[in-house]
Order: structure tokens, then C-alpha cells, then sequence
């Protein structure tokens, strides 16, 4: 490739045609490398969740990660469960959070807390005398309800047919926000998953344990086809630390 001439190595001719041949190669590497310096400088985290999910707990641990972490740039999809699972699942998004109950081949969820499922009352009730609640107890009284699309409204129907009781639903509505609103004007009771509504402390509410127990995981989704990057691991850290402890959920370890 090269012949000593004078104390300098001179290259031959193949060596000359094979640096011309090399030049794409060495441009195509420069672009790489390029392109991981703009990575760097840019980093972006997809975060997605349900509605009461994110305004009931999940904006407070976005807030505190971004601040943390400022080299994030952070992308907050608010979504319904169906949704946010094809999101995960089709890489869209780099994590989720929800309480949902059905499962996608192509999401992983990763446990972080329970709670068990609770009846809803306005804080004047008569039933706020009772330490449980079953449906049977409900027999003749209104009923605040999930949407039939609601993962939560499963096990509500379930719950009341095992009993042989037919609902009287009064409203029904697509978040556990409105539901809690609804109660607390008065109009019915409901069945909903404690975490977070309770961290806030809803005025003018009651909750009560429900009998048969049903039990609730709300989970850390990620796809199952990637890698899991440093910025979601770090994301999962701040939300298992977020919020306060209450009565009606616990941390998973």
C-alpha cells in the first residue's frame, strides 16, 4: 500500500483508488456520529396515561422529574386505557401508567401499587353508617356508573349479577372525576378504584370497603418489543415515590 521514498512512506496507486472508494464509508460514519451528538443534546421522554391518572396524581411526578431531569424534553399524552395501550404497544410511547385491567401482548406492566375497590357516598348518606358495603345493600338506590367501555365497569356488572341484582343506573360516565362529581351533588352512589381520587381528599364524599373484594394494580406500561431507556427508568423512580401514603392503597415493592 505504501513505499518508503526519502524517509517518507509514498502511497501506491491501489492505496490512492482504495481512499477514494473509502470516502463514503468515512461520510456515512461522520453522519452517525453526527446524529448522536443531536441525541444527546435533545433527549425526549413519551409519557401517556388516562385522564384521572394524570390529573389526579401523575402531573405532580412529571413536574418533579422535569425539574430533576432538565435535559428531557417531555412529551404528556393524556388518553382512554384502549388507546394508551396501542400507543405502548406500537413503541408511540415510552411508558404509561393506569389502573386498567385488560392486557396487550406487546405491553408490559410493571406493578407499583394496590388498592381495593371502594364504594363512592355523598358524605349525608344513610349507608355512611355501614363499615361495608355489598350490592345487595344497594338494591333500590342510584347507581353512578362507569361507561360500558370503562375497564372498571366489568367488575361492576359482575359484582351485581353474582348477587342477582339488577342496577338502577342514574348516569353513567367515562371518568372517575366526573363519577366522584356526580356523588357528591347527590344523585347516586358508586363502585370506583380508590387510587388516586383519594389522594386528594374529595370533599362532601365518603369511602367504604366493599364486599366481595376486589382488588386493583396500577402499573407501570412499557412496550415489550424495546429496550427500556434510562430516562423511563428514571421516570418509574419518581412516580413509586410520589404521592402520600392513604388508607385505600399501598406501595408495591
Amino acid at each position: 500500500m505504501f513505499v518508503r521514498s526519502g524517509g517518507r512512506l509514498i502511497p501506491t496507486a491501489e492505496a490512492v483508488h482504495l481512499n477514494k472508494n473509502l470516502d463514503t464509508l468515512f461520510q456515512a460514519l461522520a453522519g452517525i456520529e453526527g446524529r448522536d451528538e443531536n441525541a444527546d443534546k435533545e433527549k425526549v421522554l413519551r409519557i401517556g396515561a388516562p385522564p384521572t391518572m394524570a390529573h389526579r396524581f401523575l402531573h405532580s411526578r412529571v413536574v418533579a422529574f422535569m425539574q430533576a431531569q432538565p435535559q428531557y424534553r417531555v412529551l404528556f399524552e393524556i388518553c382512554d386505557s384502549d388507546a394508551l395501550l396501542l400507543r405502548i404497544a406500537e413503541e408511540r410511547l415510552d411508558i404509561g401508567v393506569s389502573d386498567l385491567l385488560s392486557r396487550h401482548a406487546g405491553v408490559k406492566m410493571t406493578p407499583f401499587r394496590r388498592s381495593k375497590m371502594v364504594c363512592l357516598l355523598p358524605e349525608k348518606s344513610p349507608l355512611t353508617q355501614l363499615d361495608v358495603i355489598s350490592p345487595a345493600q344497594l338494591k333500590d338506590v342510584p347507581l353512578i356508573a362507569p361507561i360500558k367501555r370503562h375497564s372498571l365497569r366489568g367488575h361492576v356488572d359482575r359484582m351485581f349479577s353474582r348477587a342477582g341484582i339488577t342496577p338502577r343506573i342514574a348516569a353513567e360516565a367515562a371518568t372517575v372525576v366526573t363519577i366522584v362529581e356526580l356523588v357528591r351533588a347527590g344523585l347516586g352512589v358508586a363502585f370506583i378504584n380508590p387510587f388516586p381520587i383519594a389522594l386528594s381528599e374529595p370533599e362532601g364524599v365518603c369511602f367504604r370497603p366493599v364486599d366481595p373484594e376486589i382488588e386493583y394494580r396500577t402499573c407501570f406500561l412499557t412496550p415489550v418489543g424495546a429496550a427500556m431507556g434510562a430516562g423511563t427508568r428514571s421516570f418509574m423512580r419518581f412516580v413509586r415515590r410520589g404521592g402520600r401514603d392513604d388508607p385505600w392503597s399501598q406501595p408495591i415493592t
